[in-house]
């Protein structure tokens, strides 16, 4: 009899915990559902502004939350467009937080070409079973799904969508692929030539196949030993890698180069940072100055010019007197070459008379550089002439072209390596100038000493020009003071 009532009695308790349970099971669910429910209508109720600023993985998180997550659906393919009339959500649970943990951790949506996209995996809710609130969330803020802010309402379905319209006209197509960037084509500006791509250390070249004969086995070597001789001298002005053709032969190369002359050894394009040479057996150390040469063009311009620009900003005289200045260094180092020798063998003599304090006297023209020369006899203009961007046409005009880039390697050598040899104090005084000329300097609040900064929030810099500059960094006075220096230098020079 006992037994019998200890077993109606764990009976009764163990029914008591069922319904316990079951009671405590149904007001956690109850509790849920009105806490989504109040979401989705404060959500429905926010201003659109706020909904846009937020964030692609909680915009997605609150369109999930206003849907319902218990009404049957049907899987919609991803290739079918959407209508306003029914928008994108999640059907299950797991879909949901798959989804919103990949956009969290980063993962990248397709990006939708209009109003609306379909992530992959949604289905459509009916309409029948949302609320009026839902349905306009869904139908202002569907296009959140995809992480993308809203696009403006450029085609006639996004006008739909955002009029409220509800035909299926109103219909968004999926996004299509992203672009990728175009692969450099080499026949651009040089077509009817089969290039064969190859690379360097600090050079991207295409090699014209050649259609008989062999060619030189070295001219990556030679391409080479010119970025050194200029990395010695102005490694602050080198940057990046610069691309060369090089045409088996000099005939090819009038052929097929736009600006071919028949005199020229190479050509450069430094807006395009381009090199073009041809193939010479025999004469590499000849290609080797010349390429030196035409390199420091293209370097000079990435120096001078912002990225991207079309118009040549480096100064011509300082732009060409140090491009033969390096030529005449690829040829033998320190010793220089052909253009050193010409500086200590011609009488050169200015076209002026030179003001100097020398003595206390005015107007003193100085002993002519090389009187005790019996070479042949160069006249150098005034450098205020000089320094102008005409002078070099003006002189072409005279038939003095030589005199004029004679000038202008006479002018950087002394500015870079008066004393002949690799002084690293010359180079920093150089290095001091060129940045000057090309971008000025840093503009500093007299108070603080902090940069200052302009409405952008960019850096001001004061502008130079040469004699200024020439008077911060050497302690000339003026033009005539540099000049002055530069005649008693050359007229020492042995």
């Amino acid at each position: 009899m006992i037994g019998n009532c200890n077993m109606q009695l764990l009976k009764a308790g163990i029914i008591c915990n069922t319904l316990l349970r079951c009671l405590i099971i149904v007001c956690c669910v109850g509790c849920w559902t009105s806490a989504f429910a109040q979401t989705a209508d404060k959500v429905a109720a926010a201003p659109a502004e706020a909904i846009q600023e937020a964030p692609a993985s909680t915009s997605l998180t609150l369109l999930k939350q206003a849907a319902l997550y218990d009404t049957p659906t049907v899987p919609v393919p991803e290739s079918v467009a959407v209508s306003a009339a029914s928008a994108p959500r999640v059907t299950a649970t797991e879909q949901a937080i798959d989804q919103n943990n990949a956009l969290a951790e980063g993962e990248k949506q397709p990006k939708s070409s209009s109003a609306a996209a379909v992530p992959s995996g949604n289905a459509a809710v009916p309409a029948a079973s949302l609320s009026d609130k839902q349905k306009a969330f869904i139908d202002k803020y569907s296009h959140l799904a995809d992480g993308q802010a809203q696009p403006a309402a450029s085609s006639s379905a996004a006008s739909a969508v955002s009029a409220g319209q509800t035909s299926a006209a109103a219909s968004v197509a999926v996004a299509a692929p992203a672009k990728t960037k175009a692969a450099f084509d080499p026949n651009e500006y040089r077509p009817g030539v089969t290039w064969k791509p190859s690379q360097s250390t600090h050079f991207n070249i295409y090699t014209q196949a050649r259609s008989s004969g062999i060619g030189s086995s070295n001219m990556q070597m030679t391409f080479e030993a010119a970025y050194e001789t200029l990395r010695r001298n102005i490694p602050w002005m080198m940057s990046g890698k610069v691309r060369v053709f090089v045409y088996q032969d000099h005939d090819n190369y009038l052929k097929y180069e736009p600006r071919a002359k028949a005199w020229t050894r190479a050509l450069s394009y430094p807006t395009r940072d381009e090199l073009v040479v041809y193939d010479e057996p025999g004469k590499q150390k000849e290609l080797q100055e010349v390429f030196t040469h035409e390199l420091v063009h293209v370097f000079t311009q990435q120096f001078f010019a912002p990225k991207g620009s079309t118009k040549l900003m480096t100064p011509v005289w300082l732009d060409e007197g140090l491009a033969v200045y390096m030529e005449d260094q690829a040829y033998n180092g320190s010793q220089g070459g052909q253009w050193s020798q010409d500086l200590r063998k011609f009488n050169i003599v200015p076209d002026h008379k030179i003001q100097t304090r020398s003595a206390g006297i005015l107007g003193r023209t100085p002993k002519p550089a090389g009187a005790r020369r019996r070479g042949r006899r160069v006249v150098f203009v005034s450098f205020d002439k000089f320094i102008q961007e005409g002078s070099l046409a003006a002189m072409e005009k005279q038939g003095r072209t030589q005199d004029w880039y004679l000038q202008a390697y006479a002018m950087v050598r002394f500015l870079l390596n008066r004393s002949g040899g690799s002084s690293p104090s010359n180079r920093m005084q150089f290095e001091q100038l060129t940045k000057l000329l090309a971008q000025g300097e840093l503009k500093r609040d007299p108070v603080t000493g902090y940069p200052l900064k302009d409405k952008a929030g960019n850096s001001v810099y004061q502008p130079y020009s040469l004699e200024k500059a020439l008077k911060k960094v050497y302690y000339y006075n003026s033009l005539s003071d540099f000049e002055e220096k530069f005649w008693q230098w050359l007229d020492g020079l042995k």
